[in-house]
């Protein structure tokens, strides 16, 4: 039987167009698959990877712009869209999922705009940037303020108040056990008159004439488990205060007209933004001796033995807001259980970038209420400037304006309304 050429090569044709298709198919199959915009919620899977050099590269959606700051790359040119990824796990469920999360969490970011700095700490697109602050994330939050101004606070990010207001920057096993710590967890009340400092206020009272009050005490911690930051350490901590608060009389030869003595234990545990203060304090009055040869003038048995509970919330670092209630277990003829406290301050903190020298102003407000006055008593507001020390020591000078009963408590009866200056010191 004769068989033609043609007939006889067609066998061998077949088989090598098969062979060719067959090459062709498994280098298809081993490549790597790029996603499409359309479809990046579906996972990963083992073949959306390929091998180079036995590094694994993640084949991503989209070729970046290697010149922005929200590049997915890692500035690898020769490979463009694939970015490198070193696992130990590669190719596992487990990896394969974490990768599908970060790339879908990537392009949620990116939809809320949620910009990432680039390395020169710059924000290209000018948007407020949506991170927390100091502790667990380097950035704070800045949200637009008043008339369009940015405005910083201490808000941590987390969905409820205890994690954006309470809770530490710092862990647990970052605090340590200190003997006479340095900076102050619950720092004393500026614009009060009643608390444990070094101060003298010169003010005049139209009704009387010029009155000297000075303040010679202090306040300090003994012991705290926390953290050793100078500016707002956390923790808890045990203080120590005493203070004698007296009047100079200027209208009688700077006579001493009286003596408020005060002591306490404060115990404090606070945050960054946060603080919560508690303890006990005595508070003892006492008339002046060459006061009491006045027939007119009556000693008045003042005296305090309280439990003190206050909170403070600081919005941003040199904003604090406070409040304090304090009930009194034991009293004078003279004094109620009960008294309240409430103010806010504008204080800077001290700067290792701002000299010691550089005097920054300071405001604050203060209001002090009393049971045996029907709930009144004093309101005083302080306006000046201020020094800090790197320890956190803080110096003021400045004007003060004080009206409604005499923060004596020998004269806790008589009204006032006084102006003046003075200069305040706390540890």
């Amino acid at each position: 039987m004769t068989t033609s050429l043609g007939q006889r090569k067609s066998p061998r044709l077949r088989a090598l167009v098969g062979l060719v298709a067959l090459t062709v198919a498994s280098l298809s199959f081993d490549g790597g698959v790029a996603f499409s915009n359309d479809d990046y919620e579906r996972s990963l899977t083992s073949s959306s990877y390929q091998e180079k050099n036995d590094d694994v590269y993640i084949v991503e959606d989209e070729i970046p712009d290697f010149n922005s700051p929200y590049s997915l790359s890692d500035g690898d040119k020769d490979y463009g869209y694939i970015r490198p990824i070193r696992q130990s796990d590669l190719g596992s469920n487990a990896w394969l999922d974490a990768e599908t999360a970060a790339i879908n969490d990537r392009r949620a970011a990116r939809v809320k705009n949620v910009i990432i700095e680039d390395e020169s700490g710059e924000n290209p697109n000018e948007l407020v940037e949506a991170t927390s602050g100091r502790g667990t994330t380097p950035k704070k939050v800045q949200t637009k303020g008043l008339f369009g101004f940015n405005v910083e606070n201490n808000s941590r990010d987390g969905e409820s108040f205890y994690e954006r207001w309470i809770a530490a920057d710092s862990k647990s096993d970052e605090w340590s056990k200190q003997i006479l710590p340095v900076g102050m967890m619950y720092p004393s009340y500026l614009a009060s008159r009643k608390e444990s400092r070094l101060q003298s206020i010169l003010t005049y009272d139209k009704d009387y004439g010029t009155l000297w009050d000075i303040t010679l005490g202090g306040r300090a911690p003994i012991f705290r488990y926390g953290t050793k930051d100078i500016t707002q350490p956390e923790g808890w901590e045990i203080e120590l205060e005493g203070a004698a608060l007296l009047r100079l009389d200027c209208e009688r030869d700077r006579d001493l007209a009286a003596t408020d003595y005060r002591a306490g234990v404060p115990i404090i545990y606070g945050t960054r933004r946060f603080q919560v203060k508690t303890g006990y304090y005595h508070v003892s009055s006492h008339l002046g001796d060459n006061y009491l040869m006045d027939a007119f003038r009556p000693r008045v048995h003042y005296s305090r033995d309280s439990i003190m509970l206050g909170l403070a919330v600081k919005p941003t670092d040199s904003v604090r807001l406070y409040a304090e209630a304090d009930y009194a277990f034991h009293t004078g003829h003279a004094a109620e259980p009960w008294e309240f406290q409430l103010g806010f301050e504008y204080t800077p903190e001290f700067t290792p970038t701002t000299s010691n020298w550089a005097a920054r102003p300071f405001l604050a407000s203060h209001g002090h209420l009393y049971e045996e006055r029907d709930f009144g008593g004093y309101w005083s507001t302080q306006i000046g400037l201020q020094w800090r020390s790197p320890t956190n020591s803080l110096l003021r000078l400045g004007a003060e304006y004080f009206m409604g009963g005499d923060d004596l408590y020998q004269f806790h009866k008589t009204y006032q309304r006084k102006i003046g200056g003075g200069i305040w010191y706390d540890f």
